[in-house]
């Protein structure tokens, strides 16, 4: 199961995975966002984290279940949040492709899609709306409700609609799509709750949107449900002024809920079964600006999680602090 916590607004990175290594150069380009030496926890003699994460990292990483991969990016990056979501999400930054990446990918296991819906969502998504890297040529691949209260609120019974006798025109066409995706809502909102009512969680999750959706998350996993992609969005990393406090209470509140999901799994035995990675669509510039905050960047480190990882670890090559194209990181 891949689990993809998206970081919607565009991560700060240096502020997350801090360079001790280069730490002039940061300090230097960051006056007043910076995290002072003391107030960092050292991941290792190079990388380090804000000390206020130490209590929910510390057991993650020392036992092993955590790497950092450094600088991730890619060309032509516009800053646009809208374009860059979309260029993550297609892989690539090709305008006229209108797939995803998992839209693809599902695309080959499930051809006929909506004619044979298979038992369990490929792919479900929670927050935000349909996202294109579920997205394939016909149909997308994932089960989207807007949070997790609507879940509650979804029709969960009905009669499944026809989509093999249908007229071969335009409006055949159309009457097609709209009733498929009656028929996935119908199928498997009834399939979430009956799989999430088989399950409880062993343990208290943070009491926020992240958190929640996590705690449903982990009981359709413990159920065996069958999905095996699941994509959280989490909202707020658009950081233009007033970064510090708001940066601590989305960073604290991905490494509380994340450490609580894979503490619910695993007494089910379910926790190496699970990856979670974040993506973003892009980082932040290396200087601050005058808002007491970070402009849209470039390259930022993509968090890796789970027991599967075999052991902490850093990925790749960290950017240069100095060397900068126009102010921002090269991606590595």
């Amino acid at each position: 199961v891949l689990l993809i916590v998206r970081l919607q607004g565009g991560n700060d990175g240096l502020n997350t995975i801090v360079p001790i290594y280069d730490y002039d150069n940061y300090a230097n380009a960051r006056p007043t966002l910076k995290h002072e030496l003391v107030d960092i926890h050292k991941l290792s003699h190079e990388f380090g984290v804000p000390k206020y994460l130490q209590p929910s990292i510390e057991p993650i990483w020392e036992g092993g279940c955590m790497k950092v991969v450094h600088g991730t990016g890619y060309e032509n990056q516009n800053f646009s949040h809208f374009t860059g979501t979309d260029n993550i999400s297609k892989g690539t930054d090709v305008e006229f492709v209108e797939t995803g990446v998992y839209g693809r990918y599902f695309e080959s296991i499930y051809p006929d899609f909506l004619l044979n819906l298979p038992e369990a969502p490929p792919a479900v998504q929670i927050g935000g709306v349909g996202d294109i890297i579920f997205t394939g040529s016909e149909s997308n691949f994932a089960f989207t409700i807007a949070n997790t209260r609507q879940l509650e609120r979804i029709a969960s019974d009905g009669t499944l609609f026809n989509v093999a006798d249908i007229p071969d025109c335009t409006k055949g066409s159309q009457l097609k799509f709209v009733r498929g995706v009656m028929n996935t809502t119908l199928k498997y909102s009834k399939v979430i709750k009956e799989a999430a009512a088989t399950q409880t969680n062993t343990i208290e999750f943070p009491d926020t949107n992240l958190g929640s959706a996590l705690s449903i998350i982990s009981k359709t996993i413990k159920a065996g449900m069958g999905t095996c992609v699941y994509m959280v969005n989490l909202n707020g990393f658009d950081t233009h002024a007033n970064q510090p406090e708001k940066h601590q209470e989305l960073l604290t509140n991905i490494t509380e809920s994340i450490m609580s999901f894979y503490r619910d799994l695993e007494p089910s035995g379910r926790d190496r079964d699970v990856l979670t990675m974040t993506i973003s669509e892009f980082g932040r510039r290396v200087n601050e600006n005058g808002s007491n905050g970070t402009d849209h960047g470039t390259a930022a480190p993509m968090l890796l999680f789970g027991p599967a990882l075999n052991g902490n670890g850093f990925i790749g090559e960290h950017p240069s602090l100095s060397d900068l194209n126009r102010g921002n990181l090269k991606y590595t």
